[in-house]
């Protein structure tokens, strides 16, 4: 008895130990358009044309057509706030929270 006591004991905190810090930090001093948030959109927001060139959802190939998005207040909604884009294929926390750095730095073409 005292064996599997002992037993349990060590799985239960080795488990906890596995665990990832479910907020990342991210120095937003690094996070640029260009270098950071260019990527995470080409790779996560263009894929089946949701946001390619001449999409009614909004064209991300360009700085301009997200900016478009911020300006009016969407993007941070839907990325930030709710978490629902993109859709299909979610952001990493670390993604979330450079997006959420870019977009309260004023969202700058940098």
């Amino acid at each position: 008895m005292i064996c599997l006591f002992i037993s349990l004991a060590t799985i239960t905190v080795a488990c906890k130990n596995d665990k990832e810090d479910p907020t990342p930090a991210v120095d937003c001093s690094t996070v640029t358009y260009s270098g950071t948030i260019s990527g995470i959109v080409i790779s996560k927001c263009n894929l089946g044309g949701c946001h390619a060139t001449g999409s009614p959802n909004g064209d991300y190939t360009s700085y301009a057509g997200l900016q478009a998005k911020f300006a009016n207040g969407t993007l941070k909604q839907r990325v930030i706030v709710e978490k629902s884009m993109p859709s299909g294929s979610a952001l990493t926390e670390t993604q979330y929270k450079q997006f959420e750095c870019w977009i309260n730095a004023g969202a700058p073409n940098n």
